[in-house]
């Protein structure tokens, strides 16, 4: 039981019944010594409680664009494979797929050059870059066509899948106006994949288109689909939609209508049925802040 302690005139203490005197209003300090048990909760203890103060309010279209920007890389990713196995099965020329690689990435690089208003110096070290990369694929051709022979090729379709699982996953999905290049990590790993499949082709020019047309899909096509995609969202639309249908195409050609069927429906779930899903469980959060949390500390730079 609480007691309360005062003094009087005589100097003399006296002791009475709490509930005679009333006690002071609570408060909320750990250093003041209280009339209060340790386990006590005052009825004012929860009376700044917020909830899902700072929770973002998503928009289902919102979503839905935005996922465009992943489908888009999934869709290269899928184009590639496609290709692969059309030179694997030798029934188209590789270097046709060269050519038509060469031919856009030129086109694009073009409307990058003519919107980005691009240097002289910078286009001269482009062409320098490009002829460095296309003498070292050429001398380096017939020794990457023999890179593997010891393995087999289950070994070589399992490092593949895992390789490109995680370029989809460490890709460089945000869109900036920036023309800088996406993180390493993800570009290497795709080269790396390329580099083990293209060891499996029977002809060094085969080899040599394949790679070519690696480095075209993975090294700069990131840049400038990025790049368009923070100049002009229906541009980026446009491309998005060529991508898909040419995906599409290359599905119905690898596996039929049941492939092409299987594609088609996980596409459409990831871009529709993700997004109204991630929207319908925004109603369980329950985020509660209050003044009890701890400070946050606020980084400012100098």
């Amino acid at each position: 039981m609480d007691y309360t302690r005062f003094a009087t005139k005589s100097g003399q203490n006296y002791i009475m019944n709490p509930a005679v005197v009333s006690r002071r209003p609570w408060r909320k300090l750990l250093w003041v010594h209280q009339p209060y048990p340790d386990n006590y909760v005052d009825a004012s203890f929860l009376s700044q409680l917020k909830r899902n103060l700072h929770v973002q309010q998503y928009s289902f279209w919102a979503l839905s664009s935005d996922s465009t920007v992943i489908i888009s890389h999934v869709y290269s990713v899928a184009i590639f494979v496609c290709v692969f196995v059309a030179i694997y099965k030798d029934k188209y020329n590789p270097a046709w797929f060269a050519s038509i690689g060469s031919f856009c990435t030129l086109v694009g690089y073009f409307a990058w050059d003519g919107l980005g208003k691009e240097n002289t110096t910078s286009r001269t070290t482009t062409a320098k870059s490009a002829v460095l990369i296309v003498s070292t694929l050429l001398g380096l051709s017939p020794v990457l066509k023999s890179l593997t022979q010891s393995t087999s090729s289950d070994s070589i379709w399992a490092i593949s899948f895992w390789l490109f699982l995680l370029n989809i996953f460490f890709h460089d999905y945000s869109i900036g106006s920036k023309k800088t290049f996406p993180p390493t990590l993800s570009t290497n790993l795709a080269i790396a994949a390329a580099t083990v499949l293209a060891s499996r082709l029977s002809t060094t020019l085969s080899v040599f288109s394949f790679l070519l047309f690696s480095i075209e899909l993975f090294g700069l096509f990131p840049i400038f689909s990025r790049w368009l995609r923070s100049y002009s969202f229906v541009a980026h639309l446009i491309l998005t939609s060529i991508l898909a249908v040419v995906t599409e195409v290359g599905m119905f050609y690898i596996g039929g209508w049941w492939a092409l069927g299987v594609w088609s429906v996980a596409i459409l779930s990831a871009v529709f049925v993700a997004p109204g899903w991630l929207i319908a469980l925004q109603k369980y959060k329950n985020e509660i802040q209050g003044p009890w949390d701890p400070a946050k500390p606020v980084l400012r730079n100098r």
